[in-house]
C-alpha cells in the first residue's frame, strides 16, 4: 500500500507547472523559465497544436523558438497555451534574448 501511494504520489510531481485550463477556453501565457542573462531584443515563437487531441502537429521545442528569433543567448521563457473545448489546442513557446 505504502508503495503505491509513493509511487502515485511520484507521479504528480513535476518540474513544470501545467498552467491554467478552462473547460471551454484557455488563453493564457506563463513563465517557464529564467537565465542570469540580460533581457535580450530578439524573440522567437515555435508552436504546436492538436485537433480534438486525435492529430498533434509542429515543433514546439525551446531549441525551435530560439532558432527562429535568431537567439543564442536566452534570458527567459514564456508558454502561451490557447484551446477552446478540447476541439482544438495549442502551446507556444516564446524564448527572449540575445
Amino acid at each position: 500500500m505504502m508503495v503505491c501511494a509513493a509511487v502515485v504520489a511520484l507521479a504528480m510531481t513535476s518540474c513544470e507547472t501545467v498552467g491554467m485550463i478552462g473547460a471551454i477556453y484557455t488563453g493564457d501565457t506563463q513563465p517557464v523559465a529564467v537565465t542570469s542573462n540580460v533581457l535580450g531584443k530578439k524573440v522567437g515563437t515555435a508552436k504546436c497544436a492538436s485537433v480534438l487531441g486525435i492529430a498533434a502537429y509542429g515543433d514546439a521545442g525551446i531549441n525551435a523558438a530560439a532558432k527562429n528569433g535568431g537567439i543564442t543567448k536566452i534570458s527567459h521563457i514564456d508558454r502561451k497555451t490557447f484551446s477552446v473545448l478540447g476541439i482544438y489546442s495549442s502551446f507556444e513557446y516564446i524564448v527572449y534574448g540575445e
